[in-house]
């Protein structure tokens, strides 16, 4: 299978500080990847980067049939390049003003230009998806945390992307709501969505993803199936972050 995905030398520095120092990634088509590392490792400023919420300092990025070069990319490059992806946020970033069957609908009116009716009925459709039909008419107040999440996830799905971006979905909820808001997106891995999943979950990544990649230092130290980060590491620095996470379960 083809890579939906290509990432070739990814820099990125704030001020002085490089916080991705070349990133290269690949991530194949219905591939789910989860991205694991202590925090400060530029975990999300690579999710951040791939979509241009930040802009990167070299590099190129390829996803599907656009292709990228950081160092002469064009503001029509970077529109279409954010159309492929969707990004799921840690604090949900909903419209506190529109309830949770406007939120849904909001990205079909403005990006995908759909009538307000189409978007209304897919709308509905994505929420029964994420288990919150009975919740249309609430406001973001009204839900809870986990809800609210969900309404994230179904509104980065509306405009049907290439790849979602989850940055840390789960760090912001408290534990007993963590479980619905994974189960949510067990389902669209179950469905081939590609998705790259920046995550502190091990357990969640154990058994979701199809590949985990440790992060360290603003590189990639180590890649491969969760049996083999998770069971048998090889790189240093990998295992002493592994075995700092199991002290603490």
């Amino acid at each position: 299978m083809s890579n939906l995905v290509e990432i070739r030398g990814l820099k990125k520095s704030f001020g002085d500080l490089e916080v991705l120092k070349g990133i290269d990634l690949d991530v194949k088509k219905g591939e789910v990847i989860a991205i694991i590392g202590s925090s400060g490792t530029g975990k999300s400023t690579l999710l951040r980067c791939i979509n241009y919420l930040e802009e990167p300092d070299d590099g190129q990025i390829k996803i599907d049939d656009l292709s990228v070069n950081v160092k002469s990319t064009t503001k029509k490059e970077i529109y279409k390049l954010r159309r492929k992806t969707s990004m799921v946020f840690q604090y949900y970033n909903l419209f506190k003003n529109k309830t949770a069957l406007g939120n849904i609908m909001e990205p079909l009116i403005v990006v995908k230009k759909i009538d307000n009716k189409t978007a209304e009925k897919k709308a509905l459709e994505i929420l029964d998806i994420v288990g919150l039909i009975d919740k249309k008419d609430s406001y973001p107040s009204k839900l809870s945390g986990g809800q609210q999440q969900r309404v994230g996830i179904g509104r980065a799905m509306a405009v049907e992307p290439e790849v979602v971006l989850f940055d840390e979905p789960t760090s912001a909820l408290d534990p007993e709501l963590v479980g619905e808001v994974l189960d949510v997106i067990k389902d669209l891995a179950k469905n081939h969505t590609t998705m790259i999943i920046v995550t502190h979950e091990m357990g969640f990544a154990k058994e979701a993803a199809d590949r985990v990649i440790f992060m360290d230092d603003g590189k990639i130290i180590e890649e491969g199936t969760p049996k083999e980060i998770f069971d048998s590491p090889k790189n240093p620095r990998t295992i002493q972050f592994l075995s700092k996470i199991n002290k603490k379960q």
